[in-house]
């Protein structure tokens, strides 16, 4: 009867170890990629400061990514479905190369920001938005957020307000690509997670870089196709993107809203904004004033929140399930 009582008919299911171990290999996973990202926009800043154009970087990123997709699906299993998982169709094949051009769009849209407004502010008005509308597609599909994600989400939006509110926009045009770019990129997030969560992590990333990659060269041609590389900072620069921000850094993203969904993943993006922000102050010499840092205090509770690492009292996680 004790046994009995502790599964009775409506209380919540006891995660098993296995999926324990799977939420924190999908938090892991988000934080790494988090991480590897938040370097991409000082070092794409960097490169467009020297001279080099927004779609010769991009072009060549994306391009490198699937070269080395190309060479590790034909020589290896690692694309083929696991045990259980069913095998890509016409249908979802070509979603994957229809999410991975918005990607590309999504890409090329955030490059010309970048060289318009500064590496922090681009960065942290894309952070902004992004989860915003993450959260709209996910609420327009039938997913409603919980107390948690709405705490994590004031959170990190009232620390960007702080980051971003002393800097001001002088640049409209740089403004409005970068709504256009975190609105795309939520587009193409949430597809991931409703239409190629259940197939192979592999096959579909490799389907979606070579799509970004197709979108890139094309609109790169139709502009000039210019080779301008600034020696040894823009050769980094395309070996950074294209190895670890997009061959390795994409497995982990994907991976980690194949686990997690792309609601969860969305509000852990306020690290990057941070780690971002930091790296643009040490290596780009942008300044940020007190009140931007205090932001930051906000953005660093609201991804503890998201990873989980801060608990919430008893009282209040009985209020926050029911919001």
């Amino acid at each position: 009867m004790k046994e009995l009582n502790r599964t009775t008919i409506g209380a919540p299911a006891q995660p098993t170890l296995r999926a324990k171990w799977g939420m924190k290999l999908g938090w892991a996973l988000a934080i790494l990629s988090s991480i590897t990202y938040s370097a991409n926009t000082p070092i794409a800043r960097g490169a467009f400061l020297a001279g080099m154009q927004p779609l010769t970087l991009i072009m060549a990123r994306f391009t490198v990514a699937a070269v080395l997709f190309g060479i590790t699906l034909s020589s290896t299993s690692l694309g083929r479905p696991a045990a259980g998982q069913p095998p890509l169709n016409r249908r979802t094949s070509l979603i994957a190369l229809g999410s991975g051009a918005l990607n590309g769009l999504t890409m090329v849209m955030f490059y010309y920001a970048l060289s318009r407004l500064e590496a922090s502010l681009v960065s942290m008005i894309s952070i902004a938005l992004y989860p915003i509308f993450t959260l709209i597609f996910l609420w327009m599909g039938g997913e409603q957020p919980t107390g948690r994600s709405i705490v994590r989400l004031v959170l990190g939006l009232t620390g960007l307000y702080f980051l971003l509110g002393p800097s001001g926009i002088t640049d409209w045009w740089g403004l409005l690509l970068v709504v256009a770019g975190a609105l795309l990129f939520a587009v193409h997030m949430v597809s991931v997670q409703w239409y190629l969560r259940p197939y192979n992590t592999w096959a579909t990333t490799g389907l979606m870089v070579t799509a970004a990659s197709a979108v890139a060269i094309t609109l790169w041609l139709a502009n000039g196709g210019s080779t301008f590389v600034p020696g040894v900072w823009g050769w980094l620069a395309i070996l950074f993107q294209g190895v670890m921000a997009t061959f390795i850094g994409r497995l982990m993203t994907y991976g980690a809203v194949n686990i997690l969904g792309s609601g969860q993943f969305a509000l852990l993006s306020p690290l990057e904004t941070l780690l971002t922000v930091t790296w643009s102050v040490i290596f780009l010499g942008e300044r940020l004033d007190p009140a931007q840092w205090i932001g930051g205090v906000f953005i660093i509770g609201g991804t503890l929140l998201a990873a989980e690492a801060v608990r919430w009292p008893s009282r209040v996680k009985a209020v926050s399930r029911k919001l």
